[in-house]
């Protein structure tokens, strides 16, 4: 009697709780810039993970039970089953299964080939001999480094002499959002523009190639959504700015940065449509760059993506050197006689009007 009443207990808390982490599940539907609205688009390999464990676990119970509800057991079941196929299809281009967006780079002709690393250090970070070290191995024909301050670039100075170009953007109240961008090709022309009057900057940088061609790097690290300062309308605007500003642009564009969204977010798929940008991870697999040594909070948010004037050699999360980020880096192929062979996602009729919307809310939005 007494293992009948706690096998009771037990399904129906496990039955509450598949039902709790389904409704969380499905936030990301709701069309809303609330911070804890938008962070519920992360975890989604986690969501199914879990709820296919809890399933499990409740399924074995009712078998045991023998006089539960098959009714309510069916609903419970196929509900959490829904949720997890939808996880599943969202997650699937990133799985490794689906076909690559961006095609594999064959020869590459002399002076073609460009080296792009992104490093969020951490501010509190100071591993700065194993970042150096790193970069050393990497050896990144473009480096893009984020929340720096003066103390790393006193540290990054000794990496000056290895590239051709530098430039750095420190805020004066020494925050988290400083970045410092490293060439060994010649930079034509550089720009820090700051979107919607907040802080962080967003670098535009013309490098030339030694084959002759410019290409733009737009390198960024939005705001993330908080709680305590801003929501994700902040986020969503930047990143969609300097979508919009690769799609404009004359020369081939990298956009790559700590976007603090993951992929299959909608506004890092906006981005990709109206700035005709590719994703390597797409066909590839997950790539989870935060956070380093936590396993469970684990997700892809610095990206590169690239449009279809480059083809990709290869795509690699870098060994951990300290910070809560790794390191991403994308050997790329700038090969614009193959431009169009590759699955650049197509712009959506509602996507430039969404843009504008979503950047009339970041005007609205107060900055930090």
């Amino acid at each position: 009697m007494r293992q009948s009443r706690w096998l009771s207990f037990a399904s129906a808390g496990l039955a509450c709780l598949i039902l709790a982490l389904a409704a969380l599940s499905c936030l990301p539907l709701v069309r809303s810039d609330t911070w804890w609205v938008r962070y519920a688009d992360f975890p989604r390999l986690q969501f199914a993970i879990a709820l296919a464990g809890l399933l499990c676990v409740y399924l074995s119970i009712f078998l045991v039970r023998r006089g539960g509800s098959w009714k309510s057991a069916s609903v419970v079941a196929g509900l959490a089953l829904l949720v997890i196929a939808w996880h599943a299809e969202t997650l699937y281009p990133y799985s490794g299964l689906s076909a690559p967006s961006a095609i594999g780079a064959e020869a590459c002709p002399g002076g073609a080939t460009l080296k792009v690393m992104v490093a969020n250090v951490q501010k509190r970070n100071e591993e700065a001999d194993a970042f150096r070290r790193l970069v050393s191995d990497a050896d990144p024909d473009l480096l893009l480094i984020l929340e720096t301050d003066r103390w790393w670039d006193r540290h990054l100075a000794p990496l000056e002499p290895s590239f051709s170009d530098h430039v750095q953007y420190i805020p004066e109240d020494e925050g988290a959002f400083g970045l410092h961008f490293f060439s060994k090709t010649a930079l034509a022309a550089h720009e820090f523009r700051f979107f919607f009057g907040v802080d962080t900057p967003t670098l535009f940088a013309d490098a030339r190639l030694p084959g002759g061609a410019n290409v733009q790097f737009i390198g960024l690290h939005p705001h993330p959504p908080l709680a305590w300062s801003q929501p994700a309308s902040l986020r969503d605007g930047s990143i969609l700015k300097a979508a919009l500003e690769a799609r404009s642009s004359q020369d081939a564009s990298i956009l790559a940065g700590d976007f603090n969204a993951v992929p299959w977010e909608g506004v890092t798929r906006r981005a990709a449509r109206v700035g005709g940008l590719l994703d390597p991870r797409v066909g590839r697999g997950f790539y989870a760059s935060f956070k380093a040594g936590n396993p469970v909070i684990s997700w892809p948010l610095d990206q590169i993506l690239f449009q279809d004037s480059f083809t990709l050699g290869d795509f690699a999360v870098l060994p951990d050197f300290g910070s809560d980020h790794f390191p991403v880096m994308a050997e790329l192929c700038y090969r614009p006689d193959r431009s169009g062979a590759e699955s650049a996602p197509e712009l959506q009729p509602d996507d430039l009007q969404d843009v504008q919307a979503s950047f009339e809310a970041a005007r609205r939005a107060k900055p930090e």
